[in-house]
């Protein structure tokens, strides 16, 4: 590994050029003070051998993708398409309102996963929501996007509901630049006309995390509630996330059916807590019988296990300039006067990749203006952009040539 010797100067310059590449990047979930974007953003480590048609994976607070294999063909993703649909939920609809169950809601739970729902049952938007994203309930899935569609609309059909609910759903992946999904139904049940990519639904999964309400929701083992009505019963939801609690997976969303093979999303804690990395396993080796999931022929958790193993191996998360890291850095940002204001932990591939920067200044300050920034490489393709303060040693030194 080896620094960019070339310290820029040409203020004006340099940030005609960082406009223009900031311009194309819509940064997702950036920490603040880090700039950078999904799939721009690439560390070069190829992904580990899987069993898996698309990975996709990206540290969320710094917006650094750590591995990618095909992350953007478009294929069936099962039931984690329910992440779009909890997030148009959260958007258009209020987790208080109650939604009263209708027999078109319900589902046959021997063939469709399912929260066991009635026709007459009573719950909350936010009951509700549990039982999309934990058992996985098609049913749910049905219920909340007649109830919220219906609102989105302003419309009393059922069917003009869907559609209106499943529209908002294409319109919130358009918001988000997603250029490989498209939505036909919001429970993920087999369609050749609903699809996405490793790189979008784990996007989509970042925008999930964020959301305090659905965060906390993934991150439960199971969810116990009571509806009221004519078979008015206690509700046990168990997590499909059969990682959950384990190698610092604080959660998840899963989808299976035969077209779309064995899926999972993930949400990992790293570096102590301080980062979080979301993980796209698609189509994964999977086996049916008779309806049903093969014992042991499930390789979603063994793909989800080995990337992890890699990435433990393979990255460190460290400050830009520590040692060992951007080599020349910390001596020339001395030189020059500047330094970092609570700089961002990033994950730093720690073999196999040339990591270089350049230190890019304006034209001068006092202590505590940002001076400019430091631009962040792996492999010659930027990852980040971070600014420098003047620091009070800067400060000091311009005092004593004024005397």
């Amino acid at each position: 590994m080896h620094r960019t010797p070339t310290l820029l100067r040409h203020v004006l310059t340099a940030c005609i050029a960082f406009t223009l590449l900031t311009a194309t990047l819509a940064p997702v979930a950036a920490r603040p003070g880090f700039e950078t974007g999904h799939g721009v953003a690439s560390s070069g480590i190829p992904s580990p051998e899987v069993t898996a048609r698309g990975v996709f994976s990206y540290d969320l607070t710094t917006g650094i993708t750590l591995y990618e294999s095909n992350p953007d063909e478009q294929m069936q993703i099962g039931s984690t398409v329910k992440v779009a649909t909890a997030l148009v939920v959260m958007q258009h609809g209020n987790p208080a309102d109650e939604v009263l169950i209708e027999e078109s809601d319900t589902v046959d739970i021997t063939v469709f996963s399912n929260m066991q729902l009635v026709a007459g049952d009573t719950l909350t938007v936010g009951t509700l929501l549990y039982g999309l994203l934990l058992p996985s309930g098609n049913d749910g899935a049905l219920a909340l996007a007649r109830h919220v569609g219906s609102q989105i609309c302003g419309c009393d059909d059922r069917n003009d509901a869907l559609d209106a609910f499943v529209g908002a759903m294409n319109d919130y992946a358009d918001e988000l630049g997603l250029e490989n999904t498209r939505f036909t139904n919001p429970s993920g049940i087999d369609s050749e006309n609903t699809y996405s990519s490793a790189r979008d639904i784990a996007i989509m999964f970042g925008e999930l995390m964020q959301n305090e309400r659905l965060a906390r929701i993934v991150a439960e083992p199971a969810y116990s509630f009571f509806s009221v009505g004519p078979d008015s019963r206690n509700y046990q939801s168990p997590n499909t996330n059969q990682l959950l609690g384990q190698l610092g997976v604080i959660g998840g969303k899963t989808g299976t059916t035969g077209e779309a093979g064995a899926c999972v999303v993930l949400a990992r804690q790293v570096n102590g807590g301080a980062n979080l990395v979301i993980t796209a396993v698609l189509g994964s080796d999977v086996a049916y019988e008779d309806g049903a999931i093969v014992e042991g022929s499930d390789l979603r958790w063994n793909d989800a296990r080995t990337i992890f193993g890699a990435m433990d191996e393979q990255f460190a998360w460290v400050t830009p300039g520590a040692e060992g890291t951007f080599p020349g850095l910390a001596e020339e940002m001395a030189v020059w006067q500047v330094q970092f204001d609570d700089p961002p932990t990033i994950p730093y591939p720690t073999s196999g990749t040339d990591a270089t920067y350049q230190l890019v200044l304006g034209t001068g300050g006092e202590n505590g203006d940002e001076g400019g920034s430091v631009r962040l490489f792996y492999d010659q393709q930027q990852v980040g952009n971070v600014p420098v303060f003047y620091s009070s040693a800067r400060a000091s030194t311009s005092a004593r040539a004024g005397q």
